[in-house]
């Protein structure tokens, strides 16, 4: 596990003091993937205080500008995202020490770890809505932290050195693997592309009882493929019994929801399979390097060999992958698209 940033009590306050929240009544710390999140209960309503850490995930206030923009975009259309909430004197960017960050409204939900194949179709429907959304779209403010192929290739080449270097289990063979498989994947310049999520797993959509109430957690969304979404997405609802199984009644569900409010074009359809592995690579990658830097944690290091092993998830696709492109190629095409 990341070790939790914190700040102090007084730097919290000093925060507050510059809102009008009502009286404060409690002060939690939220526990996260490595973000420094607090829970503020007040008097009037409830919120979420959220700063980027230091190291990997440290963001600057230019991209803390980004994310709340497309937050904003996306709260035209009442899409279920959070209120960003300003301050006495107008501002919306946090800062505090060399950490920028920002206030929201807090949503009451919770994530579905096991989502039925309905739900994994309501999913669908929201990531199909929500590219509609984005779809075109850039923020003034650019982000510099970005996960394309290309971005992924190049941090790859300097990673594999600090890789080689380390402890890092079966360090050899990992890097061979990670090398021949991103240099397997291309993809075309001209897919649709617009400020993208990054990272739609179960744990960013939170619900009530049946219903999707909130989609959180925007601070590796960049300018990119809206294909990279969708297969980080299947990545993280495709996989059952604890990444053990792809499932391909998920995959359809997914697709069978997406389509109904975006329709995949031919070019998307080609290259979806490669965007599964992609997202699975990506993930390797990304673990690994947290394990290595920042983490320590076995865990880290065992999902990032399991990811691209034979009986791991990039195994496992690969096995399925006559289904998975029966499923594709069943699902319609258009270049039309449905909010």
């Amino acid at each position: 596990m990341l070790t939790k940033q914190k700040i102090s009590r007084f730097a919290i306050e000093k925060i507050l003091n510059n809102f009008d929240l009502g009286k404060i009544i409690s002060i939690k710390p939220l526990a996260t993937s490595g973000n420094i999140t607090y829970i503020i209960k007040s008097d009037k309503n409830k919120y979420l205080l959220r700063l980027s850490p230091e190291g990997f995930r440290w963001r600057s206030k230019g991209e803390i500008r980004s994310e709340i923009q497309l937050i904003k975009h996306l709260l035209k259309y009442k899409f279920p995202v959070s209120l960003i909430i300003s301050s006495k004197d107008d501002k919306e960017v946090i800062k505090s020490e060399n950490r920028f960050g920002y206030i929201r409204k807090f949503i009451e939900g919770r994530p579905k770890l096991n989502p039925n194949l309905k739900e994994i179709e309501k999913f669908g429907e929201y990531l199909g809505w929500f590219h509609n959304l984005v779809s075109g779209y850039r923020t003034k403010n650019k982000r510099k932290h970005i996960w394309d192929l290309r971005e992924t290739k190049k941090n790859f080449k300097e990673a594999k050195i600090i890789i080689l270097k380390s402890k890092f289990k079966n360090k050899s063979e990992f890097v061979r693997k990670l090398e021949s498989n991103f240099s397997a994947i291309t993809f075309p310049k001209n897919l649709s592309s617009g400020m993208i999520h990054e990272d739609l797993g179960k744990r960013h959509v939170l619900w009530k009882k049946n219903a999707i109430v909130g989609i959180i957690d925007f601070d590796r969304s960049y300018y990119g493929s809206l294909l990279l979404d969708l297969g980080q997405a299947c990545r993280g609802w495709c996989f059952t019994n604890n990444w053990r199984k792809w499932s391909n009644k998920n995959f359809l569900a997914l697709i069978k929801g997406y389509q109904k409010k975006r329709k995949l074009t031919k070019l998307e359809k080609k290259y979806l399979l490669s965007a599964i592995k992609f997202g699975i690579l990506e993930r390797s990658l990304s673990f690994c390097l947290r394990f290595i830097d920042v983490s320590h944690d076995k865990e880290d290091e065992k999902y990032s060999l399991y990811s691209v092993s034979l009986r791991g998830l990039l195994g496992m696709v690969e096995e399925n992958k006559n289904e998975i492109e029966k499923i594709i190629a069943a699902s319609s095409v258009s270049g039309k698209t449905r909010r």
